[in-house]
């Protein structure tokens, strides 16, 4: 990020940190967020969720997003409509149509759900990380710079590098 911008590298994030440095970092860490979010071959999957004793369905720490795959209606017909709740660090299942997150009448269905979950960087493929990487420069650039030749540079690369990452991430 900080080359594309013609600023100095670093080699060391805790000691030679500063505000070009942090935003750098800042954007890569939303571009990492951002591309995972489109679901990955190794960050998305189809999973029958467990209902616990409390009647709370608990998601994983790391869930990013959630596509609810069970048809449920509640006890005056209506389709139940489900989101993320986060509480305290805590992930759960959130039934939005009964504003509740007891999912206690529901023990006898398969509840079933698409996840989308971060992953770290280094379970990232090689295309992906250099995919996050050219849109994170390219952001900077114009963000610190505002150099028009050279975003329509990094533009290309950032095409590419999307390109390569969604065919290795498809294959």
């Amino acid at each position: 990020c900080l080359l594309a911008a013609g600023e100095a590298i670093v080699s060391d994030l805790e000691n030679q940190s500063g505000v070009d440095t942090s935003i750098a970092e800042y954007l890569l860490n939303q571009f990492t967020d951002d591309y995972q979010f489109r679901g990955l071959a190794n960050n998305r999957y189809s999973k029958t969720l467990t209902l616990g004793d409390d009647g709370l369905v608990r998601l994983p720490a790391t869930i990013i997003s959630l596509d609810f795959n069970s048809l449920l209606t509640n006890a005056e017909g209506n389709v139940i409509r489900v989101s993320i709740k986060n509480n305290n660090g805590s992930f759960y299942l959130w039934n939005v149509t009964d504003q509740t997150s007891d999912f206690s009448a529901y023990t006898t269905e398969d509840i079933k759900a698409t996840l989308i979950v971060s992953v770290e960087w280094e379970d990232i493929d090689t295309p992906g990380q250099r995919a996050i990487v050219a849109s994170a420069a390219r952001r900077y650039q114009m963000l610190t710079q505002g150099d028009q030749g050279a975003d329509a540079y990094l533009a290309q690369d950032e095409a590419m590098y999307n390109m390569k990452g969604k065919s290795r991430d498809m294959d």
